[in-house]
């Protein structure tokens, strides 16, 4: 599954659950390194998407370090994540 596919898979859960998204179609118009989602219900989830074969870009993984150190929730989703039931249960946990 690439990176596309599980965002449109994350998406469709997200819209059943009522909850908030924000995707930048175009990277090129946001901060390097900004995480694919962010996603809003009783808390703010930032995830970035990666295909099984994906790797995280210096750049991604500083903003992960920074949005962890003020207390965010920033994490990393692989299809892996979808299923086993691991990407359903924390939206849920939010919705």
């Amino acid at each position: 599954m690439n990176e596309h596919d599980l965002q449109e898979q994350v998406l469709a859960l997200c819209e059943g659950l009522g909850l908030l998204t924000h995707h930048e179609p175009d990277s090129r118009r946001s901060n390097r390194g900004w995480p694919d989602l962010v996603i809003i219900g009783t808390r703010v989830l930032y995830r970035e998407l990666k295909s099984p074969i994906g790797t995280l870009s210096h750049d991604q993984k500083v903003l992960g370090w920074k949005l962890k150190a003020a207390g965010q929730d920033w994490a990393v989703w692989w299809p892996k994540d979808l299923g086993n039931g691991n990407i359903e249960r924390q939206l849920k946990e939010i919705a």
